[in-house]
């Protein structure tokens, strides 16, 4: 029992439960396709977010995070979250050219965000 209590603990840190259930009962059936385009959606995102920070393009940076923000909010992916406002800050410094480690945090985060994902589903 006691062990179950920590791994819905630790789970907690990745997705926020209420979140992602309030979501799921209001979506039912097409709920299944709002994680799959999230997903998709999310690792085209890290892929232009690396682009941006390649190109030291804060604009597009900043743009890219905010969306991978909104959508991981959604779903209640709050250390995804959490990681793309610091990268949304370090955007309006101008500093993304200097965040190619917080930009692979957010692609592990989404990474350990999509396999709890999976593991809510059944999947």
């Amino acid at each position: 029992m006691d062990n179950k209590n920590m791994t819905a603990q630790s789970d907690e840190e990745i997705i926020n439960h209420d979140q992602f259930e309030d979501m799921r009962d209001l979506l039912e059936e097409d709920f299944a396709d709002l994680i799959q385009v999230y997903i998709t959606d999310s690792h085209q995102r890290v892929i232009m977010l690396r682009i941006a920070q390649q190109e030291n393009d804060n604009a597009n940076g900043f743009e890219s995070a905010h969306a991978l923000k909104g959508a991981s909010a959604n779903l209640g992916t709050t250390q995804v979250v959490r990681l793309c406002m610091q990268l949304q800050e370090r955007c309006r410094d101008r500093l993304i050219s200097e965040q190619a480690d917080l930009i692979e945090e957010i692609a592990i985060a989404l990474q350990q965000a999509e396999q709890e994902i999976y593991k809510r589903l059944g999947q």
